[in-house]
């Protein structure tokens, strides 16, 4: 049996523990829990929508966190599944969240893609439908 065989449930408990820390607001948590190259993805344009499109690298990333919480109040999160096979560990769920520059709700159905190396999240890929979000931040 492989390595990667017997680290996949590792992986997912590692997704699992970053979502509980974020879920507290322990930004210092999250960033250890990431590697210096991370790379986060979101499918909006971030001309649109302020925490959109790719952030690259530790502090890029850092600077995602802080403009999601200065742009949305997230009133829900619902993970419903884990889904882990090698590095890989896809999320399915559910969110919910005001848009605090226009304070309209919108809610998505979502999936992110996690690669996790060595413990540590290199990266995350999320795909939901984006025009929830992009109505609700338009002025």
């Amino acid at each position: 049996m492989s390595n990667q065989t017997s680290n996949t449930p590792d992986n997912a408990q590692v997704v699992k523990n970053f979502y509980a820390a974020l879920g507290k607001g322990d930004i210092p948590t999250v960033l250890s829990m990431i590697t210096e190259d991370a790379e986060w993805e979101m499918p909006h344009p971030r001309e649109l929508v302020p925490f959109g499109g790719k952030w690259q690298g530790k502090e890029e990333v850092k600077k995602f966190f802080a403009t999601m919480h200065d742009s949305v109040q997230m009133k829900g999160f619902d993970l419903q599944e884990f889904l882990s096979d090698q590095n890989k560990v896809i999320v399915i769920g559910h969110m919910k969240g005001v848009a605090l520059p226009t304070g309209k709700e919108y809610e998505n159905d979502l999936v992110a893609v996690w690669t996790v190396e060595n413990g540590k999240i290199k990266g995350m890929r999320d795909f939901m439908d984006t025009v929830q979000a992009i109505q609700a931040f338009k002025q």
